[in-house]
């Protein structure tokens, strides 16, 4: 391996990738900047488990970047499925002369791109997926590009997660929110307890087969228009 890349490449590469809030950094941008930052690429994408061993590649700087990615989940083998698996780097310089992947390699170099490199997207708390970088020339990724893409490949696997745990937590926010709100006018209206007006919206919500914060927002947006009967008949 070369020397590693300079710090104020590295400096750059954050600095590119927090341009925006957490929450907003999407994994569309993250494959942008991969573009850009790592020398050598030309296309990239992101392998994302969803849940399981299940994968999928949610976004892609180049349709024929998320076909490669996609045929390799088809066939079972493929860089980017191997370097989300052990962790290790998965390069190659000409996928013509490729054996590591006998059933993907042949289809991804009649396609005109003949080199890989695929990092793993993990933090110490998951493994994500990986981040899959593509080129239509052979030898393009050098020392350079591995040592840069490594760097790249951990500060966005940081973000990504990141990302995750904000747009959970506030979702789980939002949530618990609109579900009190429900729950007052409930209250408000029919004399409840908060216990008491909580199970009513949890019985119907099964009874509906709603999610429950659904169902809550729709009893806010909706209240005008619900029953006024007595409580003990309405509930």
């Amino acid at each position: 391996m070369s020397e590693a890349p300079t710090g104020n490449r590295i400096v750059s590469i954050a600095e590119d990738l927090l341009a925006h809030p957490i929450e907003r950094t999407t994994p569309d941008r993250v494959v942008a900047l991969a573009v850009e930052h790592v020398p050598g690429c030309s296309m990239a994408s992101i392998t994302l488990r969803s849940g399981g061993r299940e994968v999928e590649s949610p976004a892609a700087s180049d349709p024929l970047a998320a076909l490669l990615d996609s045929w390799q989940y088809e066939s079972g083998d493929g860089p980017c499925l191997s370097a989300l698996e052990d962790g290790s780097v998965r390069l190659s310089d000409d996928l013509r002369a490729e054996t590591r992947w006998p059933h993907w390699s042949p289809r991804a170099s009649d396609t005109g791109v003949v080199s890989v490199l695929s990092l793993r997207l993990a933090t110490p708390e998951r493994v994500l997926g990986s981040l899959n970088m593509y080129a239509r020339q052979t030898h393009v990724f050098t020392d350079d590009s591995v040592d840069i893409g490594a760097v790249y490949a951990r500060i966005a696997s940081g973000i990504l997660f990141s990302a995750k745990q904000t747009s959970g937590l506030r979702e789980a926010l939002e949530s618990r929110n609109v579900i009190g709100i429900a729950q007052g006018l409930l209250m408000n209206r029919y004399g409840l307890t908060r216990d008491q007006a909580f199970e009513v919206l949890r019985r119907r919500s099964q009874e509906s087969q709603t999610k429950l914060r659904d169902l809550a927002a729709d009893v806010v947006e909706q209240w005008d228009r619900l029953d006024t009967r007595e409580p003990s008949r309405h509930v």
